[in-house]
């Protein structure tokens, strides 16, 4: 089997398994509540059941043992679409109905979704205008989400349950980023024992069990992103086509779903250039791939902006503002920047008050672990677990990023010296953008992991670069089992706040 079709089994598994999610959320969601608990309390077993269908008749390997822990995320990331109503977050999501700009003012990812549902188009309407904001939002996720809702109607599934079941592709989305992430540990030579480690901190982060039951654009732009990388990096060792081909597409596909996406291109740039310049004598050959590379993926990336620009005259850097209840402006940079303050220390999940969600990086830790949900009453038991969660994901995420910070020094076999600067360059302009974003736009809401979750990628890979290299590097993987197991736990007892009551019992 070569190396190719093996990493393509795995997209095809997850396929499947996402058909299996669209059957399961359609009856739950048919039947009820009750029926989703069931659902969720036997995922548990169809886990087990791999692991002794792997553990049996000669089919455990190190890949194997991988794969059962990719699997576990994915069934944790099933809970979540389960649990979660289609609209639980507030992301922007807004009212599921067409008349953008009318009464029920749905102007968020849902209306721009119904809108194109119903008319069967693109929307034409001024995003500067009031009402129609979201529209500034290039199309493509919103164009997918459409196509698979009208589907679930054609399929005779009412309107009710296909929302619901727009939760599959973001599901979707967020499961296949620790796929890519395993492709890049595989590719750049970390053995299994690193990949596990990687395998585990990018399948059990609650940001991407969330963002995979969240109906907006974030996922599918973080999982193009991701893409990219990958094949920027393969491109790099390569020189193949079908790698530039594939930087050019996940590239143009993520900045026609979130502009954002377009921070990737001067390092995508620095990779083609310095490579150019090394190998000049064959400089023809690197004029018809760039070439190609511009014609898949500037067209993608440019059209929505661009149209917007010429029709509207609205800014390329558009963004739509907040509430200016959220807005924490008026206070100081440190308060905003420094060490947080007593107020920010103590309230652990969003509130979008401004006296105690006002500090960025307070925000930042929380939102990775919680977003902007509140899951136990200040003070509890729970709580108080659910903090030191948050405090252990602080500790692991430092760890890890100083971890990747030496690999990309102390590089494994199959990242070179222009690989390892993509990658360091990447890492230096999303940080540096994230804090360039948080001062031109001071709202609550801003303050969010959302904007900086690329950064997973990077802390899986100095963790199983670690792994791989050091002697004594147990410490690690316990301390990321024992926050794997922590996050699971903590949503199991927000989800069935019975087991708690149970428990307590139990141990009283």
């Amino acid at each position: 089997m070569t190396a190719a079709t093996g990493e393509g089994r795995k997209y095809a598994a997850l396929f499947l398994a996402g058909l299996g999610a669209w059957v399961l959320n359609t009856l739950t969601a048919f039947v009820g509540e009750q029926a989703a608990d069931i659902a969720c309390a036997a995922l548990p077993l169809v886990w087990l059941a791999l692991a002794v269908w792997l553990r049996t008749g000669g089919r455990w390997t190190d890949r194997a043992l991988t794969s059962l822990i990719l699997a576990g995320g994915f069934l944790v990331s099933l809970c979540f679409i389960l649990q979660l109503a289609y609209d639980f977050s507030w992301h922007d999501l807004a009212a599921y109905d067409a008349n953008l700009g009318g009464e029920t003012n749905p102007d968020g990812h849902l209306g721009y979704i119904a809108w194109i549902v119903e008319n069967g188009a693109l929307p034409t309407m001024n995003p500067l205008e009031n009402g129609y904001s979201i529209l500034y939002n290039p199309p493509l996720y919103h164009l997918i989400q459409a196509a698979f809702m009208r589907l679930n109607l054609w399929l005779g599934v009412s309107q009710a349950v296909a929302l619901e079941n727009l939760q599959v592709v973001t599901l979707l989305s967020a499961s296949a980023c620790p796929l890519v992430a395993v492709d890049l540990m595989r590719f750049l030579g970390i053995r299994e024992r690193g990949v596990h480690v990687g395998a585990l901190i990018m399948a059990f982060q609650p940001s991407l069990w969330i963002f995979g039951a969240t109906l907006n654009n974030d996922i599918l732009s973080i999982l193009c992103i991701l893409v990219c990388i990958l094949f920027t990096v393969r491109w790099e060792r390569t020189r193949r086509m079908r790698d530039i081909l594939g930087a050019a597409l996940s590239l143009g596909a993520g900045m026609a779903t979130k502009l954002s996406a377009g921070l990737l291109i001067p390092c995508v740039a620095m990779v083609f250039i310095v490579a150019f310049f090394r190998d000049l004598k064959r400089w023809k050959r690197y004029v018809g791939q760039f070439a190609a590379f511009l014609a898949a993926s500037v067209p993608l990336a440019v059209a929505w902006p661009l149209y917007h620009l010429l029709a509207f005259d609205v800014p390329l850097n558009y963004v739509r503002l907040s509430p200016e209840t959220l807005n924490v402006g008026n206070l100081s940079l440190w308060k905003r920047f420094g060490i947080p303050d007593w107020f920010a220390r103590n309230e652990l999940f969003f509130t979008g008050v401004r006296k105690t969600d006002h500090n960025v990086w307070m925000q930042t830790f929380k939102t990775a672990v919680f977003d902007e949900l509140t899951l136990f009453n200040n003070g509890t038991t729970m709580w108080n677990v659910a903090y030191l969660l948050m405090v252990l994901f602080v500790v692991l995420l430092a760890v890890e990023l100083i971890l990747f910070v030496y690999g990309l020094v102390k590089r494994p076999a199959g990242l070179s010296g222009l690989s390892a600067g993509f990658l360091g360059m990447y890492a230096v302009v999303l940080a540096a953008y994230y804090i360039k974003f948080c001062l031109d736009y001071p709202y609550v809401c801003t303050f969010n992991f959302r904007y900086v979750m690329p950064a997973l990628l990077f802390a899986a890979l100095g963790a199983a670069n670690w792994r791989d290299r050091a002697r004594w590097s147990g410490w690690l993987v316990g301390l990321t089992g024992l926050f794997a197991m922590m996050s699971v736990g903590i949503y199991a007892g927000w989800f069935y706040p019975g087991l708690l009551d149970a428990l307590a019992a139990l141990l009283g």
